[in-house]
């Protein structure tokens, strides 16, 4: 599913390469075997155990192209102002910030440490000082933003390295939770703690007017599909009910869910 060799993923679920040939032709891997497969490849075991994986095409997103991942970022999570939001200094500054961070994603650059920081915090005075929902809608993009960058330091860094010299890979991407330190599955929880009633009541405050409600449904799916949710499900859970909502979504119309969905199909 990943352009991976029986030798790599043998590596991943510990197991050897005739193992991994024996389950491609039907055997059934134990629960614990299957436990790390369905991390590995993001799917409930449920689905691994019953469902039909051999006709998925292999994923080839260009991830040594900065500029395409950057227009994916632009799509899946929209960015907004206004000439009524500009007007306010909190939100003009945290919109310009934004920009220079996309800039800066744009040119494969490193980020200032608080960048990101300074960009939610004046979005979140901008919706306290003000009624526009372009606010509450950039801080929960704020947010998500801020998901995005907890990774292993050192991970991202050989990322980067990689990406310099075009030999990054989405397989290198995906494998990045496979190595990852215990640390950083306790900052993500710890980020749910903190930003949790944030995200809820700025979702609450789109989803009451019916220009921004599609918007809400939409993040709402995005938070199952990234896993920024306190369920007692498992990630891969979480993921594939994230999916079913989107689905769902898109199939009543919502537009964001419909990008969502075509980048999905697109790029695999």
């Amino acid at each position: 599913m990943h352009n991976e060799t029986l030798e790599e993923l043998g590596g991943i679920i510990h197991c050897a390469k005739s193992t991994v040939k024996g389950y491609e032709n039907g055997r059934r891997p134990d629960f614990q075997t299957l436990q790390l497969l369905a991390a590995h490849y993001n799917k409930p075991i449920d689905e691994l155990l019953y469902a039909d994986l051999t006709e998925l095409e292999s994923i080839s997103i260009d991830m040594n192209s900065p500029s395409h991942i950057m227009e994916l970022m632009k799509t899946i999570l929209p960015l907004y102002s206004s000439e009524d939001a500009m007007g306010n200094a909190n939100f003009k500054n945290g919109y310009e910030l934004s920009q220079r961070l996309l800039a800066s994603f744009s040119n494969a650059e490193v980020l200032p440490g608080n960048m990101i920081v300074r960009i939610f915090e004046s979005f979140a005075n901008a919706t306290d000082e003000s009624e526009n929902l372009e606010a509450a809608a950039n801080l929960v993009w704020s947010i998500f933003i801020w998901w995005s960058q907890i990774y292993d330091i050192n991970q991202i860094l050989s990322l980067q390295n990689k990406l310099q010299s075009k030999k990054l890979s989405f397989k290198d991407w995906m494998q990045l939770k496979d190595t990852e330190d215990a640390s950083v599955a306790e900052k993500r929880v710890s980020f749910i703690t903190d930003f949790g009633a944030i995200i809820t009541e700025a979702l609450k405050a789109l989803k009451s007017e019916p220009e921004w409600s599609d918007l809400a449904d939409y993040y709402i799916a995005l938070r199952y599909i990234v896993g920024m949710v306190d369920t007692d499900l498992s990630a891969e859970m979480n993921s594939a009910v994230g999916m079913q909502m989107m689905l769902s979504f898109m199939m009543l119309g919502n537009s964001y869910a419909f990008k969502f969905c075509k980048i999905c199909l697109s790029e695999s």
